[in-house]
């Protein structure tokens, strides 16, 4: 019989690989948003992107502005301060554009919990007009100075930038002193002007008064489930915990220095207790 020669089949070339089905025109509505590909078209999954033989990834814009063609004009928009923006009774997600109505209650999209429906979100046509239920990126913004320099000596202690460090005493000595080591090394990066608080949590939760020489610690014992029978502010407020870095650096080296392993903390059978 006559001889015959079977060809190989050539690799598919990158501009025919199966599964490379996103169309060039997609990429216009991806340009100027959140993440942009970096091809005119993307792999269904890993195989087609190894047969491709093209590097592929994508460029993400974590700040990109909200504004787009398909997004109303923010000025025509109804808004409102974060702390009026409904949250779901169960998880705390803030209502958005995600959530599903109903004629009384809203589902939130995170947890499926519903909530009651208030009447600033009774109709669509209302709806379609609110900020915070646009489908683009919202910022929530609490109320706020603004400072230009959050390091200026000169500046109000409520207007300061603050750092509680927060150590678990719960463990080893050895666990808690690279905690220790931790804290004393980062006071050495921090401005002067931070105002800084110390916090350990254990069998009970403790907040450091350091502003003398020899720091008092106020101690509030934590239940099994980590209930506390009052709150950490009701025992030291903010303003007496937090002390200026620079000013009060010894006091607060000492307060870090005197933190030791609390074996109170753990159960009988050698595991931590439950916190809060």
């Amino acid at each position: 019989p006559p001889q015959t020669s079977r060809k190989q089949p050539r690799p598919p070339s990158p501009r025919s690989v199966p599964g490379m089905s996103l169309p060039a025109g997609r990429t216009s509505g991806i340009r100027g948003t959140m993440i942009r590909p970096s091809l005119r078209k993307t792999p269904e999954n890993a195989p087609i992107k190894d047969a491709s033989g093209l590097p592929w990834g994508c460029v993400l814009v974590p700040l990109a502005p909200a504004s787009s063609m398909n997004s109303p004009d923010p000025s025509s928009l109804d808004s409102i301060g974060a702390e009026d923006v409904p949250r779901c009774t169960e998880c705390f997600g803030y209502i958005n554009a995600y959530c599903m109505f109903e004629r009384k209650n809203w589902i939130c999209c995170l947890c499926g919990a519903k909530n009651e429906l208030d009447s600033r979100y009774s109709t669509s046509q209302n709806r379609a007009t609110l900020e915070e239920l646009q489908r683009g990126i919202v910022d929530l913004l609490e109320e706020c100075v603004e400072i230009e320099d959050v390091y200026d000596p000169e500046l109000k202690p409520s207007e300061r930038p603050a750092c509680v460090a927060v150590l678990d005493v719960s463990g080893s000595e050895d666990f808690v002193e690279i905690g220790r080591s931790g804290i004393l090394a980062l006071m050495e990066a921090l401005p002067p002007s931070t105002l800084f608080g110390l916090v350990t949590v254990g069998a009970s939760v403790t907040a450091y008064d350091m502003r003398s020489p020899f720091p008092h610690a106020f101690s509030i014992s934590v239940g099994q489930e980590g209930e506390m029978s009052v709150g950490l502010s009701d025992t030291l407020p903010a303003d007496c915990m937090l002390v200026q870095l620079g000013q009060y650096k010894d006091n607060i080296a000492a307060a870090v220095e005197s933190v030791v392993s609390d074996p109170a903390s753990n159960g009988s059978d050698g595991k931590a207790k439950k916190f809060a």
